[in-house]
C-alpha cells in the first residue's frame, strides 16, 4: 500500500506537513489532499534521499522520513493514530494506522498502565475507539467512552492487525516480545511528543488485555510471551483456540498468586483471567473445557475454589458476576455486540486504579 495523487486524509496531511518542514513544501499547500504540487514535493525528496522517483510514498520513502524526523502521529480530537510503527504487526500498509493511542483527561504520567485492546475480524482500531462507527458494517465499541466513564487511570493501546480482514494472523504481535516492542515504540513516540520522561515500558505497573473474537491469537502470545507482564486478561468470545498458551497463562498466574506465596494477597487483587462467551459465537466447546482445566489448576495449586466463578447458564450483560479472580461466564449477548456491552464493566471492574 502507498499514498498518492488522488489520496485524502490525515496521513497525507501529516506527510505535507512533512514535506513543509524539509522546505519542500509552502505552509498553504497542506490541505490534507495528495494533489500535483504534493506530488511534486515528494519527488525532490526521493532524489533527495537517492530513492525511485514516481511521486508515491511507500515503504522507502517513509522510513526515509522516519530517518528525518517525521513521527508519524496524526492527532485526532480524542486520540492518536500512529503511522509506520517498526514494531507493528504488518508494516506493508502503510495507508492505514498501525495503533492507536487515547490518554486519558487528568492521566496521572506516574502511575503508568495500559489497556490493550484486540480488535476482531473485519474491524479496525478506529473504528471500535468511537461512539459511532465509522461504517454501518462495522460495529464500534466505544472504548474511549468506557474508559472514561470507568475512571482508570490507564493508556489506552489499540494496535492494528488487519484492517477490516478477515485475518486472525497476528504478525509481529505473535513473536516472543512482539508486545513489549510494540509498547516501547508507542511509549517512546509519546514521551517526545509530550515531554514525559516516565512514558516507558520499564514505568509499566499494570496491563490489562482485551482480545474481542479473531484477536485470540495476538492475545495468546502477548500474554505469555510478548514480554510484558499481563495481569489481566480479558477473552469476549475469544477462545477459538492457543489453548496451550491460554492455560499456560492461567497456570502461571495461578503460580504466582498460590497460598503461601510471597506478596500472595495483593497479587491476587491484581490478576485477572476472564472468558465471556456466546452460545452461537463459535468458542462455547472450548470455553467449557477451559472451566475444567481452571478447577484443575485451583486444586493443583490449593488455591481457594472461591476464586473461579464458572456457570454454565447464560446471564445477561448487565448480570455478569464480576468480581473473582477467575471467570468464565456464557453471555446472553450477540458475538458482535459483546465489547460494547461489556467492556464499560469490564474496565470499571478490573484492578486498574483510579484516575
Amino acid at each position: 500500500m502507498a499514498i498518492q495523487r488522488g489520496d485524502v486524509g490525515a496521513l497525507v496531511r501529516s506527510w505535507q506537513e512533512f514535506l513543509v518542514a524539509q522546505k519542500l513544501l509552502q505552509v498553504r499547500s497542506v490541505t490534507g489532499s495528495f494533489d500535483a504540487v504534493t506530488q511534486a514535493a515528494t519527488i525532490k525528496y526521493q532524489q533527495r534521499k537517492g530513492l525511485t522517483r514516481d511521486g508515491v510514498v511507500g515503504s522507502g520513502s517513509l522510513r526515509a522520513a522516519k530517518a528525518d524526523g517525521w513521527s508519524g502521529v496524526v492527532e485526532q480530537p480524542q486520540y492518536s493514530l500512529l503511522y509506520g510503527l517498526q514494531a507493528a504487526a504488518f508494516d506493508d500498509d502503510i495507508e492505514h494506522p498501525h495503533a492507536l493511542v487515547h490518554i486519558p483527561p487528568r492521566f496521572d504520567f506516574d502511575r503508568l498502565n495500559v489497556v490493550i485492546y484486540l480488535h476482531g475480524l473485519g474491524n479496525n482500531v478506529e473504528n471500535v475507539a468511537r461512539a459511532k462507527p465509522l461504517s454501518s458494517k462495522t460495529p464500534c465499541a466505544d472504548l474511549i467512552g468506557h474508559l472514561g466513564r470507568a475512571g482508570k487511570n490507564a493508556l489506552l493501546v489499540l494496535p492494528e492487525t488487519k484492517y477490516n480482514a478477515n485475518s486472525s494472523d497476528p504478525g509481529r504481535l505473535g513473536e516472543p516480545g512482539g508486545l513489549r516492542a510494540l509498547l516501547a515504540e508507542v511509549l517512546a513516540l509519546l514521551a517526545t511528543r509530550l515531554r514525559q520522561s516516565k512514558l516507558a515500558v520499564e514505568q509499566l505497573q499494570q496491563v490489562c488485555l482485551v482480545s474481542h473474537s479473531g484477536g485470540y491469537r495476538a492475545a495468546a502470545a502477548m500474554a505469555t510471551e510478548g514480554g510484558v507482564t499481563v495481569q489481566e486478561l480479558y477473552l469476549l468470545d475469544s477462545l477459538y483456540g492457543q489453548d496451550e498458551l491460554f492455560t499456560r497463562y492461567l497456570e502461571s498466574l495461578l503460580s504466582e498468586v498460590q497460598p503461601g506465596a510471597a506478596g500472595q494477597s495483593e497479587r491476587l487483587s491484581q490478576r485477572r483471567f476472564v472468558t465471556l462467551y456466546t452460545r452461537d459465537g463459535g468458542t462455547w466447546e472450548r470455553s467449557v473445557k477451559m472451566q475444567q482445566a481452571a478447577r484443575a489448576l485451583l486444586q493443583k495449586f490449593g488455591a481457594d475454589e472461591s476464586w473461579l466463578r464458572a456457570e454454565s447458564k447464560p446471564v445477561p450483560p448487565a448480570a455478569v458476576p464480576w468480581g473473582a479472580p477467575l471467570l468464565l461466564q456464557p453471555v446472553a449477548a450477540a458475538h458482535s455486540d459483546l465489547p460494547i456491552q461489556l467492556c464499560g464493566s469490564l474496565l470499571k471492574n478490573s484492578a486498574l486504579p483510579a484516575i
